[in-house]
């Protein structure tokens, strides 16, 4: 691939189609997004969850009520939107607001929270101009600034990195951030090589377990797909290009023992002029679902497969048989609904009307006859999301996964996740634990005990937003005993903003 031609086109598209014009922006003097999240507010306190975050820096050290298991040594890092107003201009949409990077590290009797704004680029000047200047995912502040690549409206806030002895918190669309591990002081954008400065670096890469690290990124207006193969020591292996047109918007995706698997949803890049860049993207549902398999070794080598139109954010893990078919798994929707509607619904204090139910799926792509199918894991009314796995068979096979659920006979006062599940795949066995109705559990991640055999023993560990008593938490299960409900738990004094993906360093 010619890297640095297709980054100037990257720039190109991220100056165009990401900055759209500022007619499409609102006045900031009685802003009706901030005006009416304000409002429901007071009625509605799970609205606190997606307030912005009233410190720039947190730190507390707190006692641990429970039994904290002594092997259970590393730092939970965790990574969301934490600033959704700028100057009194509140952003349109949950995944716009700038990143704010968490630390949770246990001495065995206390746990040691600290929390620091992401200090981007795009940061640093609107808070030295003291208003929004730059387009975001699906908002357009009055007058936007001209933009000059993506890593200067690069928030930082979807997910976290530990690699190479870097901490690197990620967006969707442009360079990692590095961040200081201990103090997450922001370092600076991070570049694996000077070719490859400013491309785009998915949130999801797929780590392997010697620390092979793979991933994608899309140019949406230059139709094409980039793919990374970094070693274990951060050195950039290769990367490629595939063609794809029309350009979906994929968020995550699989990695094999031999193949890259990419799903893009038929939510196509069409109208680049006068929108958000969600908004330049058409929902097409007579189109299908189409799969990427990408050979690791030869990212020229690549074919097609299709699939009935869905939308998924998160996969669970991929793995491949000898025999040429590939196993993996999603929390599937039949649309993109809950970005388009559902999440614009919360920055204007409105509860989602969930219009569709996302459930976990079971997907087989047959190399050899060149056919995906798919199947549902659970129940229509067992709703999931963030599937996640022991970290050791990462790209291999696994027969267990941690995800968040909420069943639909349940009605939780609030609209997001009500509980984490544990799926034993070979025993056909779910194990579930539903959490207090004022409480909405955040990403869930399953960490090893040292030297255990892959997918035994270990834990459980996940923060919560406790809306009833305004206060983050972090709890711990013994994954043989989830339904028991946590081991240990720690409740910070303050509240943190809902946040999306994180990672435990060990």
């Amino acid at each position: 691939m010619t890297y640095r031609t297709n980054r100037r086109e990257f720039l190109r598209h991220a100056g165009a189609a990401m900055s759209l014009a500022g007619a499409a922006g609102t006045t900031i003097a009685g802003d009706p997004v901030q005006n009416a999240f304000e409002q429901a507010l007071t009625a509605t306190p799970w609205l606190n969850a997606f307030a912005s975050a009233q410190q720039n820096d947190y730190r507390s050290t707190v006692e641990i009520n429970g039994r904290w298991p002594d092997e259970l040594r590393g730092t939970l890092y965790r990574n969301g939107p934490a600033r959704h107003e700028v100057g009194g201009f509140r952003y349109r949409h949950w995944f716009d607001g700038d990143g704010m990077l968490h630390a949770y590290r246990s001495d065995g009797t206390r746990l040691h929270h600290r929390a620091r704004m992401i200090e981007t680029p795009k940061y640093q000047a609107e808070t030295a101009a003291g208003r929004a200047l730059y387009p975001a995912f699906d908002s357009v502040p009055p007058n936007p600034a001209e933009v000059s690549s993506a890593d200067a409206i690069n928030p930082a806030n979807i997910s976290v990195l530990p690699h190479h002895g870097k901490l690197l918190a990620l967006w969707e669309a442009g360079s990692p951030l590095e961040v200081d591990a201990e103090t997450l002081d922001t370092l600076g954008v991070y570049a694996f090589s000077d070719e490859t400065a400013g491309a785009p670096f998915s949130a999801h890469p797929r780590v392997e377990p010697d620390g092979t690290l793979w991933n994608f990124g899309y140019l949406s207006s230059a139709g094409l797909m980039a793919l990374w193969h970094v070693d274990s020591s951060g050195r950039v292996v290769k990367t490629g290009t595939v063609p794809t047109a029309p350009m979906g918007m994929p968020h995550d995706f699989v990695v094999t023992s031999r193949h890259l698997v990419i799903l893009i949803a038929p939510l196509h890049y069409r109208t680049p002029e006068g929108t958000s860049f969600l908004g330049a993207h058409e929902w097409e549902p007579d189109h299908p679902a189409k799969i990427l398999v990408v050979d690791k070794n030869d990212f020229s080598a690549y074919r097609w497969l299709e699939l009935p139109a869905q939308w998924v954010f998160h996969f669970g893990n991929g793995w491949e048989e000898k025999n040429g078919i590939i196993h993996f798994d999603g929390a599937r929707a039949d649309s993109p609904a809950l970005m388009f509607d559902d999440f614009r619904a919360l920055m204007r204090g409105e509860r989602p009307r969930r219009q569709t139910s996302v459930r976990q799926y079971r997907y087989q792509v047959d190399l050899r006859r060149n056919i995906a199918t798919e199947a549902p894991m659970f129940d229509e009314r067992f709703s999931t999301e963030f599937p996640t796995i022991d970290p050791r068979v990462s790209c291999r096979r696994n027969d267990r996964l941690v995800m968040l659920h909420r069943k639909d006979e349940k009605q939780a006062l609030h609209p997001m996740f009500c509980g984490v599940s544990l799926y034993d795949m070979k025993a056909d066995k779910l194990r579930s634990f539903d959490y207090p109705p004022t409480v909405m559990p955040e990403e869930h991640l399953f960490v090893p005990t040292p030297g255990s055999e892959p997918e035994s023993d270990g834990w459980i560990v996940g923060t919560a937003y406790d809306f009833g008593n305004l206060r983050t938490e972090l709890n711990v299960f013994d994954v043989a005993h989830l339904e028991d409900g946590p081991i240990a738990r720690a409740e910070l004094p303050y509240a943190l903003p809902f946040g999306l993906h994180g990672k435990f360093a060990a």
